[in-house]
């Protein structure tokens, strides 16, 4: 393999010709399917935003020689190429060692880089095992990428008219490093028009109903190319313009947006890459309302996701986490005998615990969920994906039934979203 060498310094970045840009996700473990390839998808969006679209990704194993023949292949065909990966301290993180042998760069200790090493392990109170002083060395000539959410700095090459980024695989650390000093430097010093582009959050909705709705998408796709992403939790709507001019970008995206609204604004509930517990946090904070909640089939996750946003002791009380009948009345209050006719998922049911958790926590607003999750469990009265939701204040109690039937994980994550959107179109109506 022919060996590459690093574009000598002062020479401006600024000649790079943008084309398109190459992912090489490393690790075995994404092979043998042990990990979800997320962090490629990420990157794939983050590029594409930062106006250097993705035409080729890759995986490749923790071995030198296969991280550089993917490498050399990469900088015959990309101007940007970002490997993420295989740069941790244990013996088979050997991205570092394959990048600095490819490009002829000696592997040197910086005293710097082992100081913010030092210090990030004093910040927790430890000293810094000898094994981590691996992650301050560096290749020669290269430019670090910070990382301050951990110990791996970030590789940054110039070579002839392509760049390289290595970045660490750890996702909060791989993306805090693409949106901090990668995606800033590529708009920066990439002669290139960014994708236009706008994202657009749906509930309540599932994707064949949003394309019904909106009569096939001949006359959107006049203006945008619109892809649809579908999750547990909702289906994301992306729009990217087809013009590149910037002011015709906006101008297209704004049209598709109108059309999309006027068939399924109803269930819009944000743009960008706001989640719906987000959304309503900052309505509840705003008002200056608070809740708290009452679950049974979602185990506390409908609590973990509202404690999971900064501030949520604004609004967030308490939660009751009511698995069994017998909680549900020792805790809430729901009549045994309501339980006894009905049955614990039902309209009954589920509004005399979202009731009850408002009385409890003397909040403005009580929410319940209560479910058969699956995977067995249920009834062909009740089949698995079956639940009740319910919202409460002091007025009445919304309630309304659910019925999916996924896996376990899933329906317990659609099961909170609906409780969630009960709530949110609650909110909404309020505000009208």
């Amino acid at each position: 393999m022919g060996k590459a060498s690093a574009r000598p310094e002062g020479k401006s970045s600024r000649e790079i010709q943008p084309k398109f840009a190459e992912i090489i996700t490393v690790g075995n473990e994404l092979l043998m399917g042990l990990v979800v390839n997320g962090n490629a998808a990420y990157l794939g969006r983050a590029l594409a935003e930062a106006g250097v679209p993705v035409r080729w990704s890759s995986v490749v194993a923790d071995h030198i020689g296969e991280i550089q023949a993917v490498l050399e292949r990469a900088l015959e065909r990309a101007s940007v190429v970002v490997l993420t990966g295989g740069l941790g301290p244990t013996p088979d993180d050997v991205t570092k060692d394959a990048v600095a042998q490819f490009f002829d760069m000696q592997l040197e200790l910086r005293a710097d880089l082992l100081e913010e090493v030092e210090a990030r392990f004093a910040r927790f109170g430890r000293t810094m095992p000898e094994v981590s002083r691996g992650q301050a060395i560096f290749p020669r000539g290269a430019k670090a990428i910070p990382n301050p959410l951990g110990t791996a700095s970030g590789i940054h090459i110039t070579h002839g008219n392509c760049v390289v980024f290595a970045i660490p695989g750890v996702p909060h650390e791989m993306e805090g490093m693409m949106e901090s000093y990668i995606a800033p430097w590529l708009l920066e010093n990439m002669a290139t028009t960014p994708i236009v582009s706008k994202t657009l959050q749906t509930a309540g909705i599932g994707e064949s109903l949003i394309l019904e709705r909106l009569g096939g998408i001949e006359h959107i796709d006049e203006f945008v190319n619109l892809a649809f992403l579908p999750s547990p939790v909702g289906v994301t709507l992306h729009l990217t313009a087809k013009s590149q001019d910037l002011y015709e970008a906006e101008a297209q995206l704004a049209e598709a947006e109108g059309l999309i609204r006027e068939r399924i604004g109803e269930f819009i509930y944000a743009t960008g890459k706001q989640s719906l517990a987000e959304v309503i946090a900052r309505i509840l904070a705003n008002r200056g309302k608070t809740i708290a909640v009452a679950e049974s089939c979602t185990g506390g996750l409908v609590a973990h996701t509202f404690t999971n946003i900064p501030g949520s002791s604004n609004f967030f009380e308490r939660g009751f986490v009511t698995y069994s009948n017998r909680s549900k009345t020792e805790l809430l209050g729901v009549p045994e005998e309501l339980i006894q006719q009905h049955g614990a998922v039902s309209e009954e049911v589920v509004r005399a615990m979202a009731g009850g958790a408002r009385r409890k926590a003397k909040t403005d607003y009580g929410l319940a969920t209560t479910g058969i999750a699956g995977p067995d469990g249920g009834t062909p009265e009740k089949p698995v994906g079956t639940a009740w939701v319910a919202v409460a204040d002091a007025r009445e109690t919304v309630a309304e039934k659910i019925q999916v039937g996924y896996t376990r994980e899933a329906n317990k994550m659609r099961f909170a979203q609906a409780v969630l959107f009960l709530l949110y179109r609650k909110l909404m109506q309020e505000t009208a």
